[in-house]
Parts: structure tokens; sequence; C-alpha cells
């Protein structure tokens, strides 16, 4: 360790006594960060753990605040149209008994293209309404018009990869589902 120097003193240094009075600088900085440095790194994991797990959470809830929930795509757009009348009349067209009193609410997504029709969402009263329209929404198959789970936008990027990598692949209740394609069914 150098000696004192007192305040106020002028001292010429050779490149030698620098070097050592600089890494001794640099020891003491060193001795007193890593630990603040450990600390700050550690508590950064523990808010970035805990945030996943808000997001988490919250992507959970979002979904369950979606299980009354559908999406009816392929329904023409009309000027003044009544979305409950639509999705009732397509309710007909599936022999699903479904009044006006069974949905809360109902109204186009997303903004006009000129293309194709923007998807109606539903929002039933009960779940076992929306259940009888999902469960009929195979009869749809071929005709251009679809039913589908109402999705948070997670778990709708993650059933579109799944879907880019797998032949069956499907949702039930916001829950993704794959079909094993090695898996056999025994007679």
């Amino acid at each position: 360790m150098p000696p004192k120097i007192p305040k106020g003193t002028i001292v010429t240094l050779s490149d030698e006594q620098l070097t050592s009075l600089a890494d001794i600088v640099s020891t003491r900085i060193d001795a007193t960060l890593k630990p603040r440095e450990e600390f700050v790194d550690k508590r950064l994991d523990n808010l970035q753990a805990e945030n996943d797990l808000l997001k988490e959470k919250t992507d959970d809830l979002e979904q369950r605040n979606r299980l009354e929930n559908l999406r009816v795509f392929g329904i023409p757009e009309k000027s003044n149209e009544d979305t409950d009348q639509l999705v009732i009349d397509l309710a007909k067209k599936l022999n699903v008994t479904l009044e006006k009193s069974h949905i809360s609410r109902s109204h186009r997504v997303g903004r006009k293209n000129g293309e194709k029709p923007r998807a109606i969402i539903v929002k039933f009263v009960s779940y076992a309404s929306r259940q009888k329209m999902f469960m009929a929404k195979k009869q749809l198959k071929g005709t251009g018009t679809s039913i589908k789970e109402d999705l948070t936008q997670i778990i709708q990027n993650i059933l579109r990869k799944a879907s880019e990598n797998f032949d069956e692949v499907w949702s039930q209740n916001g829950v993704i589902i794959i079909k094993d394609p090695t898996e056999k069914i025994d007679d």
C-alpha cells in the first residue's frame, strides 16, 4: 500500500506508481461494485420471473373471460346488419336452437378490407349455449363459413405455430390439443 499523501500536495508519480495506484483503485471499485452487481442481477432475474408469471396469469384470466365467446367467419357483410340475427340464422342452418336472449352481444371485428367479410364475435349468455353452437361447427365444413373459439393472442400464436408443424391441431376451451400422428387406436 502506498504511503498517504497530505491533501493539497502535488506529487509526481512514475508510470509504475501510477499503474499500481490504478490497480488499487480498480480493486476497490470491483470489491464495492461486485456485490451490488450480483444483487442487481439476482433482482432482475427475480423480476423477470415474476413478470413472466404475471403475463401467464393475465393470459389465463383473459382466456377464461373469453370462454363464452365464439368467432364466426365467412358470413357476408351487409350495411345496417343485425349480427345477432345473422348468428341466429346460422344456428338454424345447424339445427341449433338459439334465440336473441341467448346472446349477450355480437359485432364484427377488425378493419374492413373489402375482400373478405370480417369475423363476427359472439358473447353468449351461457357456456351451454355457446357449446351447442360450437359442437355443430363440423356441419359447416366446405361451406366457406367456420366457427372458432375466441382465443387470446398468445394462445392464437401458439395454435398457429402448432398447426404449421402438425396435421391435427385444435383448441378446446382455450387449450391447444395436438393429435399424436404415431398414436394408433386399436379396433
